[in-house]
């Protein structure tokens, strides 16, 4: 700080010693001569230098002595002032001269940070790459060779038949998957992702098995007070599992079970108070603000009334597509401030995403015990994007879910998530259960793809394990708790459609002219669920008037049917439906 003083003072110093200079070196301080000038009258007294004549009119002249000691002192202390001037003026630069050194220094350890950090970065880009390429050459030449074996099964025969010495063994997998594991001699694994040799030979046990262990582990999930994470790319199921595991424990526990929602789209979550953080954030932060409360009074709760009261009313904060959440947290709400509790009851001011981070975290660390979780759903494989999760604890907090897909008609979809997690140890710590979890892989991969079924792999933080399974179709069910508890209040249950009712609902059209539509779509081959949402727009928005598409949307559909039709649209509904 005292750099910034040394201008100021160094030109306050020189301006005062020039003064001084000034003054001594002027005719102040020298002898003078005074007398009085003649010339006018009365006559004035006028002082001149002893050197310099006085004119002839001068009367009574005296010499008035000069002031040499004055004139010594005042040089003296010009020259001091001058000289400290001078002293300051070099620290000055000294200073000047050091602060440019150390910019010069910083620059250059930051262009080697960035260097360093770009030649990171190159390197993961290629390692990425070599493991993307790796795995879509595998699943290239895995792909060709089904479709050879299928096309020609005879080459089956022959291969075995020139190969008689190689015994392909199949594993039998355990309802709980927990197989022999591989004897490893070092606790260091390969960060590749898993790559099949060859294609892979299953037995008639091993789908029952591994949809057995899927099912368990969608029932631990359901069980567990721990919070979840749904890891998944679009298309694998991920939502379905999330709203099924939901949907149980809401029948579980009926509405003793609290359900709070961050989402991005305009879902129900079984009944769930429901924010959209792209539509109001404000509301989305009262909603974890709700939680956070509730977590605390619980904390403080008398242990012996702790445990009852938590088991019997467990809280359930559900984030979904937590990816998309963090990135408008990142850009267009970076800059929203809040005012976050703490504890002692005082506030901190925060961004909105770290207060969201804040609450996570304290979710995960103290809410296993106080029956208090989050489920979060996200696209991203990497769990270091969860930044509540950052540290070991963190992770050991959670129930990781991960989930992958291969859908054959859409030609989209892969199960390199999963298979990345396996190589992980981050995710997978003990060198022996993620080879136990590589030799089912491959088996798991095959009957996924086979079958038309999602895979999971789901942790177990109580004993260390993980299960990999293959999910059973539980479409159906979460269509079931949808219905229950997202399609309309309870004073919508016994709803009955009438004509008044018709007009009612849509002013700008007949009954005979909605069910006129209706017939001429289903003529055209349209679906009853799309004519549902585009005719009768059941389904499409929440606030409008019919809203729900299973309490007003289908009964109207059916309702159009049974009172306008001569019994050739039934008949034609009823073939599709066959």
């Amino acid at each position: 700080m005292l750099h910034k003083l040394y201008a100021p003072a160094c030109a306050g110093l020189f301006i005062c010693g020039a003064i001084a200079a000034i003054g001594s070196l002027s005719g102040y301080f020298n002898s003078r001569l005074a007398y009085c000038d003649a010339a006018t009258n009365p006559c004035t007294r006028v002082a001149i230098s002893v050197d310099v004549a006085p004119p002839k009119t001068a009367q009574d002249a005296i010499v008035l002595a000069g002031n040499g000691k004055m004139r010594l002192s005042l040089g003296l202390v010009a020259m001091a002032l001058l000289a400290g001037g001078y002293v300051i003026s070099g620290l000055e630069v000294e200073g000047l001269a050091a602060i440019a050194k150390q910019e010069e220094t910083d620059a250059f350890l930051e262009e080697k940070r960035q260097a360093i950090l770009a030649d990171e970065e190159e390197k993961k880009l290629v390692l990425s790459s070599d493991i993307r390429f790796k795995d879509f050459e595998q699943q290239l030449l895995d792909g060709y060779a089904m479709l050879l074996l299928e096309n020609n099964p005879e080459l089956a025969e022959q291969i075995l038949a020139e190969k008689p010495s190689v015994q392909i063994e199949t594993q039998t997998v355990e309802t709980t998957t927990t197989l022999t594991p591989a004897t490893t001699t070092s606790d260091q694994d390969s960060p590749d992702p898993i790559q099949d040799s060859s294609p892979i030979v299953v037995n008639s046990n091993a789908l029952s098995s591994f949809v057995a262990a899927g099912s368990r582990a969608i029932d631990g999930l359901v069980d567990t007070s721990q919070s979840l994470i749904f890891l998944g790319t679009p298309g694998a199921g991920k939502s379905v599992s999330l709203g099924v595991v939901v949907g149980r424990k809401k029948k579980r526990f009926g509405d003793r079970v609290r359900l709070f929602a961050i989402a991005m789209k305009n879902d129900g979550f079984s009944g769930a108070k429901v924010g959209r953080l792209n539509a109001d954030s404000n509301v989305c932060y009262e909603i974890l603000l709700e939680v956070i409360t509730e977590l605390r009074k619980r904390a403080a709760l008398p242990k012996s009334e702790r445990e009852e009261y938590c088991q019997d009313s467990p809280v359930i904060l559900i984030l979904d597509d937590f990816m998309s959440q963090q990135k408008l947290l990142s850009s267009s709400l970076s800059k929203k401030i809040v005012r976050y509790p703490e504890e002692s009851g005082a506030f901190q001011k925060i961004t909105l995403g770290d207060a969201f981070n804040a609450g996570m975290a304290e979710i995960i660390f103290n809410g296993r015990e106080l029956d208090v979780a989050a489920y979060v759903g996200t696209q991203s494989s990497n769990i270091e994007d969860l930044k509540f999760l950052s540290s070991k604890g963190g992770r050991a907090g959670v129930i990781l879910m991960y989930q992958a897909f291969r859908n054959t008609k859409k030609n989209q979809g892969n199960y390199e998530i999963i298979s990345q997690a396996i190589a992980n140890q981050h995710v997978i710590a003990d060198s022996k259960e993620r080879e136990r979890i590589r030799d089912v892989f491959p088996q798991a991969k095959t009957l996924s793809v086979q079958e038309q079924r999602p895979m999971i792999l789901s942790s177990n933080a109580d004993t260390g394990e993980f299960i990999l399974g293959i999910v059973s179709d539980m479409r159906e069910e979460y269509r079931e708790y949808e219905r229950l508890y997202n399609s309309a209040d309870k004073a919508d249950i016994n709803f009955v459609w009438t004509i008044r009712k018709v007009s009612e609902f849509y002013p700008d059209a007949t009954a005979e002219t909605l069910f006129n539509d209706i017939r001429n779509l289903v003529n055209d081959g349209v679906t009853q669920r799309e004519i549902i949402r585009t005719v009768l727009k059941c389904g499409e928005n929440k606030q409008h008037p019919t809203r729900s598409y299973t309490v007003h949307g289908k009964t109207l559909f059916r309702w159009l049917i049974d009172n306008f039709d001569n019994g050739e649209l039934s008949a034609m509904l009823k073939d599709e439906e066959g």
